[in-house]
């Protein structure tokens, strides 16, 4: 079936193109290393390696290019933590630390991950009600699987917020100032004592 009019097909076509996606990749890496002010379309060219043109053309605005960085971030960072969080109804609280242990490292030593862009973007959500839906819909997701996981080891309702500050803070706290064998000799132990504590 032909489309009704020849306005959609394109703007499809523009969403799929991979070089679209190099740019989104592009702009967090600076959003990383520059903040969202350094994210210029000029600044995101240089980064991706693409003609000025090909920033402006997928992307109208620097607002819109920063709001789908932030979705991307955002399914990636859902999708990291469905991978870490979905579990069988009972688990023992040794599993959910391997579990919150393995999350952590891989959030904090993978480099799609981008946990500057993160915090980063998250920041500009509190200034910028355009990307607050967004932050909320990250949050939403990011609490629930940690509450099943939670739930799942036994531990008290109010145990996930806790939980999720704990490893929040720590997850800031080594990229801000890293530490060697951070995950075993800091996070780990600590995480057993907050679990032993809740239960």
């Amino acid at each position: 079936m032909s489309q009704p009019s020849g306005i959609s097909a394109p703007v499809h076509a523009k969403r799929r193109n991979p070089r679209r996606r190099e740019i989104l990749e592009a702009t967090l890496r600076v959003i990383g290393e520059s903040g969202v002010n350094g994210a210029t379309h000029r600044a995101i060219a240089q980064e991706a390696d693409v003609a000025l043109a090909s920033t402006t053309y997928y992307f109208d605005s620097k607002n819109a290019l920063v709001e789908e960085a932030l979705e991307l971030m955002i399914e990636r960072s859902i999708e990291d933590v469905r991978r870490h969080t979905t579990c069988p109804e009972q688990i023992s609280q040794d599993e959910l630390i391997d579990r919150i242990v393995d999350f952590v490292d891989a959030q904090i030593n993978d480099p799609n991950a981008f946990l500057l862009a993160q915090y980063e973007l998250m920041l500009e959500a509190g200034r910028a009600e355009y990307l607050r839906p967004l932050a909320r819909r990250w949050t939403i997701a990011y609490m629930d699987g940690f509450e099943s996981v939670v739930r799942s080891a036994g531990l008290p309702e109010r145990a996930t917020e806790i939980v999720t500050n704990f490893v929040e803070g720590a997850v800031l706290n080594q990229v801000t100032t890293p530490m060697d064998d951070f995950l075993e000799a800091r996070f780990r132990p600590l995480l057993t004592d907050l679990v032993e504590a809740l239960s």
